[in-house]
Protein backbone atom coordinates (compact mmCIF):
# COMPACT_ATOMS: atom_id res chain seq x y z
CA UNK A 1 0.00 0.00 0.00
CA UNK A 2 2.46 2.23 1.22
CA UNK A 3 5.01 1.52 -2.22
CA UNK A 4 1.61 2.39 -4.88
CA UNK A 5 1.25 5.68 -2.53
CA UNK A 6 4.92 6.66 -2.88
CA UNK A 7 4.67 6.33 -6.40
CA UNK A 8 1.60 8.51 -7.09
CA UNK A 9 1.88 12.61 -8.39
CA UNK A 10 -0.67 14.57 -6.24
CA UNK A 11 -1.90 18.17 -6.26
CA UNK A 12 -0.75 19.40 -2.61
CA UNK A 13 -1.32 22.04 -0.38
CA UNK A 14 0.31 21.65 3.05
CA UNK A 15 0.75 24.22 5.94
CA UNK A 16 2.45 23.62 8.78
CA UNK A 17 2.82 26.49 11.63
CA UNK A 18 6.11 25.69 13.78
CA UNK A 19 5.76 27.87 17.65
CA UNK A 20 8.61 29.75 18.66
CA UNK A 21 9.13 31.27 22.44
CA UNK A 22 8.75 34.85 20.39
CA UNK A 23 8.24 36.91 17.04
CA UNK A 24 11.07 37.65 16.99
CA UNK A 25 12.43 34.30 17.12
CA UNK A 26 9.87 33.21 14.21
CA UNK A 27 11.14 36.15 12.16
CA UNK A 28 14.70 35.14 12.96
CA UNK A 29 14.27 31.31 11.98
CA UNK A 30 12.51 32.63 8.63
CA UNK A 31 15.88 35.00 7.66
CA UNK A 32 17.96 32.23 8.72
CA UNK A 33 16.22 29.93 6.28
CA UNK A 34 15.34 31.65 3.41
CA UNK A 35 18.73 30.79 1.53
CA UNK A 36 17.70 27.11 1.50
CA UNK A 37 14.74 27.60 0.01
CA UNK A 38 15.87 27.73 -3.84
CA UNK A 39 16.42 24.91 -6.53
CA UNK A 40 12.68 23.47 -5.42
CA UNK A 41 11.76 20.58 -7.32
CA UNK A 42 9.74 21.67 -10.32
CA UNK A 43 6.02 22.41 -9.84
CA UNK A 44 6.99 22.70 -6.00
CA UNK A 45 6.97 25.80 -4.77
CA UNK A 46 7.47 27.23 -0.79
CA UNK A 47 6.10 30.40 0.73
CA UNK A 48 7.54 30.45 4.34
CA UNK A 49 6.89 33.55 6.66
CA UNK A 50 6.42 34.57 10.29
CA UNK A 51 2.73 34.78 11.48
CA UNK A 52 3.28 35.75 15.62
CA UNK A 53 5.45 33.75 17.30
CA UNK A 54 5.11 30.97 14.97
CA UNK A 55 6.86 30.10 11.54
CA UNK A 56 4.20 29.03 8.57
CA UNK A 57 5.43 27.19 5.68
CA UNK A 58 2.37 26.69 2.63
CA UNK A 59 3.74 24.12 0.02
CA UNK A 60 1.77 23.50 -3.01
CA UNK A 61 2.73 21.67 -6.09
CA UNK A 62 1.15 20.15 -8.98
CA UNK A 63 1.86 16.34 -10.20
CA UNK A 64 4.35 16.43 -7.43
CA UNK A 65 6.14 12.21 -6.38
CA UNK A 66 4.60 11.48 -3.16
CA UNK A 67 8.27 10.85 -2.36
CA UNK A 68 9.47 13.91 -3.82
CA UNK A 69 6.80 16.02 -1.57
CA UNK A 70 7.54 14.04 1.51
CA UNK A 71 11.67 14.43 1.16
CA UNK A 72 11.07 17.99 0.95
CA UNK A 73 8.90 18.35 3.97
CA UNK A 74 11.17 16.14 5.85
CA UNK A 75 14.31 18.46 5.01
CA UNK A 76 12.29 21.48 5.75
CA UNK A 77 11.12 20.15 8.52
CA UNK A 78 15.67 19.67 9.54
CA UNK A 79 16.51 23.13 8.73
CA UNK A 80 13.91 24.83 11.40
CA UNK A 81 15.02 22.03 13.45
CA UNK A 82 18.51 23.59 13.63
CA UNK A 83 17.42 26.87 13.59
CA UNK A 84 15.50 26.05 17.29
CA UNK A 85 18.54 24.30 18.31
CA UNK A 86 20.99 27.02 17.12
CA UNK A 87 18.73 29.68 19.03
CA UNK A 88 18.08 28.22 22.50
CA UNK A 89 21.66 27.83 22.53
Amino acid sequence: MIQKLLGRQLNIAVEVEIPFSSSAEAEAAVKALIPDNINFPKGLSMKMFSRGSRLAIELTGKNIPTATILSTLDEILEHISVAKKVMAG
